[in-house]
C-alpha cells in the first residue's frame, strides 16, 4: 500500500472537522486561508498568507519529517494563483470538476487555469466526457478516477425500508432539469421525500427507490454515494461518454429512465417488485465495494503518479476524441454556450447543417439532445468511418437532407464557407428553426458579417447577446471571435413559453458592434490595441 506524503493546497478555509488531530504523523497536510488554529498547532495544517503564494514559501513552514512526496489543488477558484509549482521536487497534480455550467469559470477558464499552472498530473473525479478537452489543450498526464466522493466512506447498517421514494441533494435554481422533474412527480401523487444530502446517506437504504438527476448530463457523485450507502438507485441516463455504463451495469447494478415518463414508469414497477429492486441495490453495492470504495480509488491515484500503473479505462485514450485537433478554442466556446442552453431546456432539439464533424462529435455528449447532422451524401459513409470510432453513431441522426416536420431550438451553420454558400444554407434551415430558436454562424469571416447581417435582417433576424442569470449574477454567453448569434424578432404580442430558458437573457446588439466584438478578439488585434495604449499613454507623459 502506497501511502506518501501529501501537501493539499485550498483556496479557502477547511473545518477542523475534516482533520484527524488523533494522528501524531499524518500523511496529509492542508494549507489554507485561514486554518482552524488546533490543526495549526498539531502539524496538520499550514496558514497560506494569500491566493498567490509562493510553494516553496509554504514548504519552508512544513516540518522536516514531512517532506511531500506530492502537492495537490483543485481548479474550483480561478483567482487561487500559487506560484513556484514547476520548481518542486514532487509531482504535482491537479483535481478537475464543476466543468459543466459557467457559475465556476466554465470549461474554457478552467483550461486556461490549468494551462497557467501547468501541473504534472490533470484528474477528474466526475464524468469524462469533457476530458478530450484538457488532452487536447496539451495538458500533461490527463486521467479519469471516478468515484472520489467528499464523503467520508460509509458502511451501512440494516435498516427496513420507511420510505417509497426518496431524493436527496440541491435544488437550488442551477438544477434546472432536476426540478422539473421533481414537481412533474409532486403532481402524479407520487410522494417523494427530499432534503439536503450531507446526512443522508442511511435514508438512502431507507428508502425501496432513490431518485437521482444529473446537473447538466454528468456523472455525479451521488451515484456512487447511493452505491456506498447500499441504495436502489433510479437515475437519468446520461451519455455514454460519461463512463457511467463502463463502470456499471443498466438493470443490474442500477436503474436508468430516459424522460419523465419512463421514470414514473419504473418508480410504479419496482414499488410493485420490491424484490428485484432490493436484488439491484445488493449488486450495486458489492461493485462499489469491490472496485470504487474511497480506499481503492486513493491507491489508484497514488499508483498512477508513483508507478504509472493505471487502468487502460481511466485513461484518455478509452476517448478517441481526444486526437483530434479542428479548431480547438472553436469548438469549447461552442460547447460551453450549447452545454448552457442544454441545461435550461428539458430536451434541446439541434441541427449541425454541413459544419465540421468535430463538432457534432463534441456536442453528441449531451444527454437531452437530439442531434441532427445534416451532410452531403458523399460524405456520410466517411463520417459514419470516422464517428464509428467514437461510438456515438447512436447518439446523432446523420442525414443528407431534413425531414420536412423537422423543429429546431439551435441551428449551427458553417461560417468559414463562401457567402453565397452560407446565404444558401440560411434559406434552407430557417423554416426549420422554432420562433424562439438560435440561429449560430460558427467562425464566420470578418469582411462577410455586415453582408450575412444583412441578408438576415430580410428574415427579420438579428444578431443577440445571451447572458445567463445564475444565483443574482449575470454570466456572458458569448462565443467572442468564434461565432456569431442571431435570433428572429417576434411579433408584438407572441406568448413566449416561461418554463423554457427562464434564466437566459437575449439582447439585440447592432451590426457595427458586431464588428467590433470581432475585431477585439483577433489574436493580432489585441496586442496592437495593447501597444497603441501603451504609445498613446508615453505622448502624454
Amino acid at each position: 500500500m502506497l501511502t506518501p506524503k501529501e501537501l493539499i493546497l485550498r483556496p479557502q478555509p477547511v473545518l477542523l472537522s475534516e482533520f484527524d488531530l488523533t494522528q501524531s504523523n499524518p500523511s496529509r497536510m492542508i494549507a489554507c486561508l485561514n486554518p482552524p488554529f488546533e490543526a495549526v498547532q498539531a502539524g496538520h495544517a499550514i496558514a497560506l498568507p494569500d491566493d498567490t503564494f509562493d510553494v516553496r514559501q509554504i514548504l519552508k513552514q512544513v516540518p522536516s519529517h514531512f517532506q511531500p512526496d506530492l502537492v495537490s489543488l483543485s481548479a474550483r477558484v480561478m483567482t487561487f494563483q500559487p506560484r513556484g509549482l514547476h520548481a518542486l521536487n514532487c509531482p504535482t497534480a491537479m483535481k478537475l470538476g464543476d466543468t459543466f455550467h459557467l457559475g465556476d469559470g466554465g470549461l474554457s477558464q478552467m483550461i486556461r487555469y490549468c494551462q497557467k499552472l501547468n501541473c504534472d498530473y490533470h484528474w477528474t473525479y466526475q464524468s469524462a466526457q469533457h476530458l478530450h478537452f484538457f488532452a487536447e489543450a496539451g495538458l500533461k498526464n490527463v486521467f479519469w478516477l471516478p468515484a472520489s466522493i467528499v464523503l467520508k466512506f460509509y458502511v451501512p447498517p440494516t435498516f427496513e425500508k420507511s420510505y417509497d421514494v426518496i431524493f436527496r441533494g440541491s435544488k437550488s435554481e442551477l438544477h434546472c432539469y432536476r426540478n422539473y422533474l421533481l414537481n412533474r412527480l409532486c403532481h402524479t401523487g407520487i410522494n417523494i421525500q427530499t432534503k439536503d444530502y450531507i446526512r443522508s446517506l442511511q435514508d438512502y437504504a431507507k428508502s425501496h427507490i432513490v431518485i437521482n438527476t444529473s446537473l447538466n448530463g454528468d456523472l455525479n457523485r451521488r451515484v456512487f454515494e447511493v452505491l456506498m450507502a447500499g441504495g436502489f438507485l433510479l437515475t437519468d441516463r446520461i451519455r455514454s461518454q460519461t463512463g457511467l455504463f463502463d463502470l456499471l451495469e443498466e438493470g443490474t447494478h442500477f436503474e436508468c429512465y430516459g424522460d419523465e415518463t419512463e421514470l414514473l414508469e419504473k418508480i410504479q414497477f419496482y414499488l410493485a417488485h420490491p424484490e428485484q429492486a432490493a436484488q439491484i441495490a445488493t449488486a450495486g453495492h458489492q461493485q462499489f465495494l469491490k472496485y470504487y470504495s474511497p480506499h481503492t480509488i486513493q491507491q489508484k491515484l497514488y499508483c498512477y503518479i508513483f508507478k504509472n500503473q493505471i487502468e487502460p479505462l481511466f485513461r484518455l485514450q478509452h476517448d478517441p476524441r481526444s486526437h483530434t485537433s479542428f479548431n480547438l478554442y472553436t469548438r469549447i466556446k461552442l460547447y460551453e454556450v450549447i452545454q448552457e442552453l442544454h441545461r435550461l431546456n428539458t430536451r434541446l432539439n439541434l441541427l449541425c447543417y454541413h459544419t465540421h464533424p468535430e463538432i457534432a462529435s463534441d456536442l453528441a455528449d449531451l444527454s437531452r439532445t437530439h442531434l441532427t447532422y445534416i451532410v452531403e451524401a458523399k460524405n456520410i459513409a466517411p463520417i459514419k468511418t470516422s464517428f464509428a470510432q467514437t461510438g456515438i453513431l447512436t447518439q446523432l441522426s446523420l442525414q443528407s437532407s431534413l425531414p420536412a416536420d423537422s423543429r429546431f431550438q439551435i441551428v449551427l451553420l458553417n461560417g468559414t464557407r463562401s457567402i453565397q454558400s452560407l446565404q444558401q444554407h440560411i434559406q434552407d434551415t430557417l423554416p426549420y428553426l422554432d420562433p424562439l430558436g438560435f440561429l449560430i454562424v460558427v467562425n464566420p469571416q470578418l469582411i462577410a458579417i455586415q453582408q450575412l447581417n444583412q441578408s438576415l435582417k430580410k428574415h427579420d433576424y438579428f444578431p443577440i447577446e445571451l447572458s445567463v442569470k445564475l444565483f443574482d449574477q449575470l454570466y456572458p454567453l458569448t462565443l467572442e471571435n468564434h461565432g456569431l448569434m442571431y435570433q428572429k424578432v417576434l411579433p408584438a404580442g407572441y406568448s413566449q413559453n416561461p418554463t423554457l430558458m427562464a434564466d437566459l437573457t437575449v439582447n439585440e446588439i447592432s451590426s457595427a458592434k458586431v464588428i467590433q466584438q470581432q475585431l477585439k478578439h483577433l489574436s493580432i488585434v489585441r496586442p496592437l490595441i495593447r501597444a497603441l495604449r501603451s504609445i498613446r499613454s508615453l505622448l502624454h507623459q
